[in-house]
């Protein structure tokens, strides 16, 4: 089966948490990560290590390229730029989200290995998609999956400049308009599609603000979703900061929408090792975060429940998405 693993964000030790769970249930998952998988979290560097060596572009762990792999794509070419400048300045060209500055805090950085990262950059496709057969007799549809770092224009043809764009940067949180499912049902009569996506956290203001007067259609920091689109960024390198959210590293069954989380909702956000984190984090003004009392955590927890869990069975996209035949049961 297929699993989406969303934006990881140097978040190594829950992303090596859900690849063992996967696996040890389904041997032969074919596992992608959404882009991202570096900057913002503790572990960036070691991410990127890793991935280096267990990303592939046909075996069991697949990676998209994210807008900060992009990033650290459109900053090397400065750097060689600026390695070859007859005039070259004291100090190369800053990175964007301090790639290069982190990076070189973490390990012994020369051409060589700015060389390997660039080339496995390189390699990370825009897109991917795949399709499950609708089951016979039974009068559905065949659902085709489409998956991007940040979105995917089902009314674009694919591999375009556009729709590489949009791949990295691009954001609908209102999912699929009802102009491109018609546009797309017109060249595909038999297909429903479905975008699968990070890039935009659903913990953000942005995503929690759309649709948000249908019942049970968030729940910020877990999986998201929206007419034929599923949102796989939990946020997870905010743990921590943001007490409302559990903020996790979210994976999907795209077979069975099966959620594979790294830990239970509750001990996530009852974690009492928040209160010690806290005390070394920083707000961006260099003020120290408070640290919450476990009653805090306890009454996060529960007004989360209440607000966020309490109808999300109800949640009307998801409910959708079951309804196409992309389940072990339409195979």
């Amino acid at each position: 089966m297929h699993y989406c693993i969303g934006d990881v964000h140097g978040c190594l030790s829950e992303l090596l948490i859900l690849i063992e769970k996967i696996q040890k249930a389904d041997s032969s998952a074919v596992i992608y990560l959404m882009g991202d998988i570096i900057d913002q979290g503790a572990r960036a560097t070691e991410t990127l290590l890793w991935a280096m060596e267990n990303v592939t572009l046909d075996g069991p762990i697949r990676c998209l390229r994210g807008n900060h792999e992009e990033e650290v794509l459109l900053w090397y070419r400065k750097y060689l730029d600026w390695q070859n400048s007859e005039e070259r300045t004291p100090e190369p060209p800053e990175s964007k989200y301090d790639f290069y500055e982190r990076l070189k805090n973490d390990i012994p950085v020369d051409d060589e290995l700015l060389d390997r990262i660039a080339d496995f950059f390189h390699t990370l496709p825009y897109s991917a998609e795949f399709s499950v057969p609708a089951a016979k007799d039974t009068g559905k549809k065949e659902v085709t999956y489409y998956l991007s770092h940040a979105w995917y224009s089902v009314s674009e043809d694919a591999d375009t400049e556009r729709q590489r764009w949009i791949n990295l940067y691009g954001r609908s949180c209102d999912g699929i308009s009802d102009f491109e499912l018609k546009k797309y049902e017109e060249s595909h009569p038999d297909e429903i599609p479905v975008v699968v996506c990070g890039h935009t956290p659903t913990i953000s203001a942005v995503f929690v603000s759309s649709k948000a007067d249908i019942t049970g259609v968030n729940r910020p920091g877990l999986i998201g979703y929206r007419p034929h689109a599923i949102f796989t960024d939990g946020g997870c390198f905010h743990y921590g900061k943001i007490l409302d959210y559990p903020c996790m590293l979210c994976a999907i069954c795209l077979e069975t929408l099966e959620e594979i989380y790294p830990v239970s909702l509750r001990k996530r956000m009852t974690d009492y090792n928040i209160i010690t984190m806290r005390k070394t984090l920083k707000t961006k003004d260099g003020k120290d975060f408070s640290a919450p009392t476990t009653a805090d955590l306890k009454r996060y927890y529960d007004e989360y429940m209440t607000k966020w869990i309490k109808d999300s069975e109800l949640n009307p996209y998801r409910l959708e998405i079951l309804s196409f035949p992309a389940s072990l049961q339409a195979v």
